[in-house]
């Protein structure tokens, strides 16, 4: 039996048809068994929710139809063209049809700074009724960051909006940066019990423990970091063409190769569930589903870890549990140890010492380096968010020169 507040009522999956690996039908099993909600993210999502909603009776489905993906709002059409008649009738129409409990408003892209824009959007989707409807803001990563914070949140309160629903979308790990995480949670401060759509498993968790009213983990890389429409698609390719796997004792998300080179002579990490090593699994269709299995059972195993914590004390674990994940990079013995981007700098957000951290181990700059290359603000400065959390860095850690680099000066070099 689950925690009384279950992982399945905070967190579930985005999943879309797009996949090799058998993602989307790999997902609706798995939800189907635990009761966590999966969003089907595809212009033919409808289509999809109504063969998994017969195929799987009782799954509960949410609908992004993705028109955000392909096209940019303006003032003029902030929504998809073809729905600009009564948002609450169309919703009845496409839930009645698709066997889905709930929809995503047919927002359009917002980029970053284009606050007429979203205000034009919310206009029409903040005044939905629909309770099977959610307003959708899905904009720019950039969105997030002090820049444009602001401005953003001012929107949003202005509109009738009951509860949104956010992506947020970048080239490439659009929430790896210590300034967009300490924008989710001020975004979450302010919105609570919002919803997260698409996220990797670093900062949804951590928007979890940040007053998110629901999470949605994505299912494969492209769910789970978004792109901006017009961005070059793919991106780089997995090693040995495998899925990212999901490894508890590091919480990172790489390859099977990857992590046989990390652990170097050492045997890489086995699930209890799975019964195979990571070095066992093979390219091709059969066990690339078998590794998204693995993920959706690791990933729910994990919030529920978190949920079994007492709600006033999660944040605090979580932020403790990351920083143990972190410094186990530093005891890893192969070459080109990097520890996850957004592992990372959650670390640095909740460090009382105000501390930066390098990739654990390999050579290069810390991102305090690269960021004093670019111009950019120091990362030492403290964030209202740090306040009350503890995490017990220890400047004694065998770990630290490799795991958590010292406090460097804004002209530093490596």
């Amino acid at each position: 039996m689950r925690a009384k507040f279950a992982a399945s009522e905070a967190m579930g999956f985005v999943a879309s048809e797009t996949s090799w690996s058998g993602e989307l039908a790999a997902t609706a099993a798995h939800c189907a068994r635990t009761g966590q909600t999966l969003v089907i993210s595809s212009k033919q999502a409808a289509k999809h929710a109504r063969e998994l909603t017969l195929r799987h009776p009782g799954l509960d489905v949410t609908i992004d139809g993705r028109h955000w993906a392909s096209a940019v709002a303006t003032t003029e059409a902030p929504t998809a063209e073809s729905t600009l008649f009564d948002l609450d009738t169309w919703a009845d129409l496409e839930l009645s049809g698709s066997g889905a409990k709930r929809l995503l408003t047919p927002s359009l892209f917002v980029k970053a700074g284009d606050l007429d824009e979203l205000d034009a959007q919310l206009a029409i989707t903040g005044r939905v009724e629909n309770p099977g409807l959610q307003t959708l803001v899905a904009t720019d990563a950039r969105m997030l960051q002090a820049k444009y914070r602001q401005g953003f949140f001012e929107v949003l309160e202005a509109s009738q909006a009951k509860r949104f629903a956010f992506v947020f979308a970048d080239t490439r790990q659009p929430m790896g940066s210590f300034d967009r995480l300490d924008g989710q949670r001020q975004l979450l401060t302010r919105f609570p019990g919002s919803h997260i759509v698409g996220s990797d498993v670093a900062a949804g968790t951590d928007a979890m423990v940040h007053g998110a009213g629901w999470v949605g983990i994505g299912a494969s890389s492209g769910r789970r970091m978004e792109h901006r429409p017009g961005d070059p698609g793919g991106g780089r390719r997995s090693a040995d063409y495998l899925p990212g796997t999901w490894v508890r004792p590091l919480m990172e998300m790489r390859s099977p190769s990857i992590y046989a080179d990390w652990y170097a002579n050492e045997p890489t990490p086995s699930c209890s569930k799975c019964y195979r090593r990571l070095e066992s699994y093979q390219p091709n269709s059969a066990d690339k589903t078998l590794l998204i299995a693995h993920n959706l059972h690791g990933i729910t195993d994990f919030a529920d870890e978190i949920v079994a914590v007492p709600e006033s004390e999660r944040a605090a674990w979580l932020s403790s549990e990351r920083v143990d994940a972190f410094l186990r990079h530093g005891r890893l013995t192969g070459p080109n140890i990097d520890a996850d981007r957004t592992l990372r700098m959650l670390c640095e957000l909740d460090d009382p010492a105000l501390r930066s951290t390098s990739p654990a181990g390999t050579k290069g700059g810390t991102r305090s380096d690269a960021d004093a290359r670019r111009g950019r603000r120091p990362l030492t400065r403290r964030s209202p968010s740090r306040q009350g959390l503890d995490v017990n860095w220890s400047s004694t850690s065998p770990f630290s020169r490799q795991g958590c680099a010292g406090r460097r000066s804004r002209t530093a070099r490596p």
